[in-house]
C-alpha cells in the first residue's frame, strides 16, 4: 500500500504518543511527525504526488492552525490522494461542523488517539485507497 502517515501537533508529548499508537496499529508504520504545521505543509507538497497521505491534524496550533493548514492544502491537493483526520482536544461542536466543510477531512477524533481509533480509521480508509 502506497500510504504515508503524517502527524501534526504542536505538543511534543501528544505527537510522540500518537506516532507510537499509529505504529502499533494496522496503519502503515512509515510515520512522519511535525511540531510545526508550516514544515508539514512543505513536506506534503513534496510527497503528495508520490503516495497517498493520511494526515492526523491538530486544530489549535500557533502560527498556522489546522484550519489554515486545510485551506492551503485544498489549494494543492488531489482529493483522491490525501485524507485528513482532525485530532483535537476541542469539545466545541462548531469545530466538528466546520470540519465537514472540508472535503479532505474524513474523520474527527478527540485527543488522545487510541489504538482502536487507529484501527477504525484504517478500516474506513481501505476502500478509499482502492478507488
Amino acid at each position: 500500500m502506497n500510504l504515508d502517515v503524517v502527524v501534526i501537533d504542536d505538543d511534543a508529548v501528544v505527537l510522540f504518543l500518537h506516532k507510537v499508537l499509529i505504529q502499533k496499529s494496522a496503519l502503515p508504520s512509515n510515520v512522519f511527525d511535525f511540531l510545526n504545521a508550516e514544515e508539514a505543509l512543505e513536506f506534503v507538497k513534496q510527497r503528495s504526488l508520490k503516495n497517498h497521505l493520511l494526515i492526523f491534524l491538530d486544530i489549535n496550533m500557533p502560527d498556522l492552525n489546522g484550519w489554515e493548514f486545510l485551506d492551503r492544502l485544498a489549494q494543492l491537493a488531489t482529493p483522491k490522494k490525501i485524507f485528513v483526520i482532525m485530532v483535537t482536544s476541542s469539545i466545541n461542536w462548531s469545530d466538528r461542523k466546520r470540519a465537514e466543510d472540508y472535503p479532505l477531512v474524513m474523520d474527527f477524533r478527540e485527543k488522545p488517539l487510541s489504538k482502536q481509533a487507529c484501527e477504525e480509521i484504517y478500516i474506513k480508509l481501505l476502500p478509499l485507497l482502492k478507488s
